[in-house]
């Protein structure tokens, strides 16, 4: 998924011209606007409306777009433009396609006013060996747009991926730098927590694997320059913990205090041997740790998701609010909101953002909805969902600051029914593992899933 606010297709066909276009350039020039229907589709009598702005296989300049997108993160530039950045959740630790690529960073110019495609290009091009990018940050941090995002993969060879590692990159300039010490997990997001005393960075651990807890990990330090820079003398990384050990599970409305207690660097060499100190630390069990993302209106508090799993203690999935005392961050409570195994409307929720009185949660492998949570009375609204329930919608983040009131971006993953894909099934033409003298992927060189990056106005979502 994601973001920040400083942030229909019937079946599965994919026959596309393969249309280049030039490049619309700053202002409110016509540029490139998908042809493609939407992947996405209002919920009858909700009001929402669906935009879509660029499809897999779409050709704008020299750039073609990469299937399997997956979190976002967007500001406005010096042109008033809206600069999207959108994760491609690739990677040969997974039997996605196409074979040999790897996680890929858009970067997508898009006129705030028509929402058209300006201009776009690979910031991470999939040529630089990490797996997996899944949701993401992007955070203004003293004028400068900063990208957090990590691989959502671990334990693998050597040769492929950085055994769950993350990245900090500058958005503006492209430069990134790995983040190994914010924790070697399965990372779903990574999300700066402003307002409070420290500079701290909370990450949940999307641990897939039947057995295995995932746990809700944090790096704290007094600068986001001493963050990136992995120093141990500044910065350290946590996981939280519930002050009570024996407390395991929670209802429905109940809070619990706990606290975020340290782990070494030397604990964090690899992702098992830091699975180990978490679990040595009697830190709190999750089922699967979705994606996370900050209160506008509350220092220190986050919203997260909880997807479920089987033999834990939530199998459908969860929505939870983490509350951090601003004035010392390793203390903080979480509250369950809603349990889809006590009748909640929700199932196996995954990506989500905020505004002031909302949360847009999308699902996983339910009903795959969009959905409104609100935050002043606590109830969901069903306003969006896929049209084929092996498609997924991810990567939403609040828009409202950069396209207008009630707008939000995201994206849709046009998964096909089999992993691996049955034979003969259609997928959309994309960059393989071609690259051309400017390091660019090579537009028409792989086939691979569909997918779609979408502006989706939701009335009533501030």
């Amino acid at each position: 998924m994601k973001r920040r606010r400083f942030a229909f297709a019937a079946a599965f066909t994919i026959a596309i011209a393969a249309i280049a276009v030039t490049n619309g350039g700053a202002g409110n020039e016509p540029g490139f606007d998908t042809a493609r229907p939407a992947q996405l589709v209002p919920e009858p009598g909700s009001g929402t409306i669906v935009d879509p702005i660029l499809s897999t296989g779409d050709i704008v300049g020299t750039y073609q777009m990469s299937g399997v997108p997956d979190g976002l993160g967007a500001y406005k530039d010096n042109h008033n433009n809206v600069v999207v950045l959108m994760n491609h959740e690739l990677g040969r630790t997974f039997p996605a396609l196409p074979p040999g690529v790897d996680a890929r960073i858009s970067k997508v110019v898009i006129n705030g006013q028509n929402r058209d495609v300006q201009e776009a290009h690979y910031a991470f091009t999939g040529a630089e060996g990490f797996e997996r990018f899944c949701s993401s940050t992007l955070e203004v941090i003293e004028g400068t747009p900063w990208y957090f995002t990590g691989e959502e993969a671990i334990g693998v060879s050597p040769l492929v991926g950085h055994d769950g590692s993350s990245i900090v990159m500058n958005a503006e300039t492209g430069v990134p730098q790995e983040t190994p010490h914010f924790g070697h997990m399965n990372h779903e997001n990574v999300v700066p927590v402003e307002r409070i005393r420290k500079f701290m960075l909370v990450t949940t651990d999307d641990d897939f694997r039947i057995g295995q807890p995932a746990y809700l990990f944090a790096y704290i330090a007094d600068s986001l320059e001493a963050a990136v820079s992995g120093d141990p003398s500044r910065g350290s990384l946590y996981v939280w913990r519930s002050k009570n050990p024996a407390f395991v599970d929670l209802v429905k409305s109940q809070t619990i205090a706990g606290e975020f207690v340290p782990i070494s660097q030397a604990e964090n060499s690899d992702s098992t041997e830091l699975k180990a100190a978490a679990t040595a630390r009697r830190a709190f069990r999750f089922a699967r740790l979705e994606d996370i993302a900050a209160a506008q209106q509350h220092p220190g508090r986050l919203y997260f998701t909880d997807t479920g799993k089987a033999g834990e203690n939530n199998v459908n999935g969860a929505l939870y609010r983490l509350d951090i005392n601003p004035s010392e961050p390793t203390e903080a409570s979480v509250t369950l909101l809603l349990d889809s195994d006590a009748g909640d409307n929700l199932r196996r929720p995954d990506n989500l953002d905020t505004s002031a009185h909302s949360v847009v949660i999308q699902e996983d492998g339910g009903q795959n909805r969009v959905l409104v949570y609100d935050i002043d009375t606590g109830t969901v609204r069903v306003v969006a969902r896929t049209p084929n329930l092996a498609w997924e919608s991810s990567g939403a983040i609040n828009a409202q600051t950069l396209l207008g009131h009630d707008w939000w971006l995201m994206d849709v993953q046009a998964h096909p029914p089999a992993i691996p894909p049955p034979v003969g099934f259609p997928l959309a033409p994309q960059p393989g593992a071609v690259y051309g003298p400017d390091g660019q992927p090579v537009p028409n060189t792989g086939f691979g899933e569909d997918g779609q990056l979408m502006a989706v106005y939701i009335p009533d979502s501030t």
